[in-house]
């Protein structure tokens, strides 16, 4: 594992939506196929039933990229991930985490002790985004990046190449260095001259003002309305639909 000299076992009992990993297979330069996808849905007493699927597209069928926040504690961390909008109307999101052992709690503290191993996590957006959502009950916001579809379809790309490079090389997750934000910030400085360095990017709650102030949305309405307009509101019901991506984009 990179930066260290342990290596997290293989044979450890994964948490259950940890324990398959998104890998890629690319057939030409465009043409792709993402395996692991994943799909769960959830059950009256929350608990998952887990699923995956196997996907193909091609790069330049990424029409459009969201970015998502979504807030579990306060105002100032925030868990930040994308969504790639595709020209059939398919969204796929992708989420950088910790990969979790079973009965292994989350700790930011932890974070900074090389205890999580980072993973990609690919998923269908009922799954990534309809969790949070509905069954954690956090406060989600969507927001379309203001970039074109070229920039969507490089953003992809460098998404894609990362997953491909962490399985190879597999990197701890780190709380301030090596987290959800910064690899965003990472993979955008490679598309866009807009993405540039600022505080922001280290508390997490505040990606969105970020993307706001370097005019990364698309929208001109002032911040706390935009912001007001962009949450999305979470159903009691744990059975979400699988129009789940065309539905919360009505009336945006």
């Amino acid at each position: 594992m990179e930066n260290n000299e342990r290596e997290p076992d293989k044979a450890v009992p994964w948490l259950e939506e940890y324990s398959q990993v998104a890998s890629t297979e690319w057939h030409d330069s465009d043409n792709v196929h993402i395996s692991h996808v994943r799909n769960f849905r959830y059950q009256a007493d929350s608990s998952p039933v887990p699923d995956w699927y196997d996907f193909q597209c091609k790069l330049s069928d990424v029409i459009a990229t969201d970015l998502i926040v979504s807030y579990w504690a306060g105002n100032a961390i925030a868990h930040v991930f994308l969504s790639f909008g595709f020209n059939n109307g398919k969204w796929l999101a992708i989420s950088i985490e910790t990969r979790r052992r079973q009965n292994q709690p989350w700790s930011a503290f932890g974070g900074f002790l090389k205890n999580y191993p980072l993973v990609y996590v690919v998923a269908d957006e009922r799954d990534l985004i309809g969790v949070r959502a509905n069954v954690r009950k956090e406060r989600v916001y969507l927001y379309p990046l203001n970039i074109t579809c070229q920039q969507s379809q490089e953003l992809f790309r460098s998404y894609l190449l990362r997953i491909e490079k962490v399985n190879r090389h597999p990197e701890w997750y780190n709380t301030l260095l090596n987290n959800c934000t910064s690899n965003i910030f990472q993979h955008g400085k490679s598309v866009s001259s807009a993405v540039k360095y600022d505080w922001r990017i280290l508390l997490s709650g505040y990606a969105d003002r970020y993307c706001y102030k370097n005019n990364l949305l698309k929208n001109s309405l002032p911040f706390e309305e935009l912001k007001m307009r962009s949450r999305l509101r979470g159903s009691d019901e744990l059975t979400i639909e699988t129009t789940y991506s065309q539905d919360i984009r009505r009336n945006r």
